[in-house]
């Protein structure tokens, strides 16, 4: 195959070999450009691209972890002012609307207490909770919650301990 090729190359007139070569070497730079550097470019692009948009995240991860550590900061736990953690428990389980939920609360060592929630409100019971671990600095240890007969409702069982 080759020789057949060299021996046509070699029929031919010093003009057509000089064309054919030209037309070789167009040939060969349109396949470099198409197939080697157009890509790279483009993805020069592209990358540039996701660059642009990844600091962009990482400026506001940035800025959202900086309100994080200021909100952190300035939510500093409540202490109880000489309260039994028996009397913060029941008064803020009121103030939440969660009277006539609280079932029972008893203490459970020196440092913690047991609650029981029955028929409570799922949300309002979530937002109790938040406030004694936020406001109160409370910790909690043990809980259990299971699906109240009516819908939104929750029984629960909670261990809570005063915070270090």
């Amino acid at each position: 195959m080759i020789e057949r090729l060299r021996l046509h190359w070699d029929q031919l007139q010093a003009r057509e070999r000089r064309v054919l070569a030209a037309g070789a070497a167009a040939v060969l730079v349109l396949a470099v450009y198409v197939l080697a550097w157009e890509p790279l470019v483009d993805g020069r692009v592209r990358l540039q691209g996701e660059v642009t948009e990844q600091r962009a995240l990482l400026a506001w991860m940035e800025q959202s972890a900086r309100e994080v550590q200021a909100l952190r900061g300035s939510r500093t736990p409540q202490r109880n002012s000489g309260q039994s953690l028996m009397a913060v428990v029941d008064r803020t389980a009121r103030a939440q609307g969660l009277g006539t939920a609280l079932e029972r609360v008893q203490p459970d060592g020196e440092r913690a207490v047991r609650v029981w929630l029955k028929q409570a409100p799922f949300d309002q019971s979530l937002r109790w909770l938040d406030q004694l671990i936020t406001a109160q600095g409370l910790r909690v240890t043990g809980l259990v919650v299971e699906r109240g007969a009516e819908p939104g409702k929750v029984d629960a069982r909670i261990t809570l301990e005063a915070g270090a």
